[in-house]
C-alpha cells in the first residue's frame, strides 16, 4: 500500500503550552528533585471540512434543517476521528516558525524534535475515517433528521498538531509523558 501522505506536511498548529507549563503539569504528579525535558514534536493530522445536507429527494413532508458545515480532523497513525471547532489558515503557521517560536526564551532542557511519526493512513483512508464518523454524531444534533451524504466542501489540509513529550529519570523509574500543546491535557507513556 502506498502511503500517500508520507511527507509531513510544513503547516502545523502553533503550541498554545508552552514547555515550562508542560514540565510543571508532569512535575506536579512526581515526587520533587526529579529532573524533567520537554520536546515539542508534531503529531500529524488531516483535517476536513465536510457539507452534511438533508437529500433532495425526501420521502417525509416535514421541514428539515439545512445544511451543516462539519469540521473533522483525522489522526493519521491511529486512525481515530475527532469533531472539531473550524479553522482557516490563519490558524497555521509553518514548521519552521513554529520551532522558532518555542526555543526562543525557552528554559535550559528544552529541546525540539524536529518530526513526529509517520502517517499510517493515506489521504483517502483518512478521508473515509472522517466521512464515517459524521452520521451518528450529525443525526442526534439534528434531531434524527436524515442527512444525505457528505461531501468535502474543499481539499484537506494536513498539518501537524503540537505535543510535548515529557521525560525524565526518578532513580530507576523512567518517566515519559505527552502533553497536548493545544490543551495542557497529559496522557502518561510510561512511569
Amino acid at each position: 500500500m502506498r502511503n500517500d501522505l508520507a511527507t509531513a506536511s510544513d503547516l502545523v498548529w502553533p503550541a498554545a503550552v508552552p514547555p515550562e507549563v508542560a514540565v510543571r503539569t508532569v512535575a506536579r504528579r512526581l515526587q520533587p528533585g526529579v529532573d524533567l525535558t520537554a520536546r515539542l514534536y508534531h503529531h500529524p493530522f488531516l483535517g476536513m471540512m465536510f457539507l452534511c445536507g438533508a437529500d433532495t429527494g425526501r420521502l417525509r413532508r416535514r421541514v428539515t434543517a439545512g445544511p451543516i458545515l462539519a469540521a473533522v480532523v483525522v489522526d493519521l497513525v491511529s486512525g481515530r476521528a475527532f469533531l472539531s471547532d473550524p479553522w482557516n489558515k490563519e490558524d497555521f503557521t509553518t514548521r519552521d516558525v513554529a520551532l522558532r517560536a518555542v526555543t526562543a526564551g525557552s528554559p535550559e532542557g528544552t529541546t525540539v524534535a524536529v518530526r513526529g511519526p509517520a502517517p499510517r493512513l493515506t489521504e483517502a483512508e483518512a478521508i473515509e475515517a472522517g466521512r464515517a464518523l459524521l452520521p451518528g454524531l450529525l443525526a442526534r444534533r439534528r434531531r434524527l433528521d436524515r442527512l444525505g451524504a457528505a461531501r468535502l466542501a474543499g481539499p484537506p489540509v494536513q498539518f501537524g498538531k503540537p505535543n510535548w513529550w515529557v521525560t525524565g529519570r526518578h532513580g530507576e523509574r523512567h518517566i515519559e509523558v505527552v502533553v497536548d500543546a493545544l490543551s495542557g491535557r497529559h496522557y502518561v507513556s510510561s512511569a
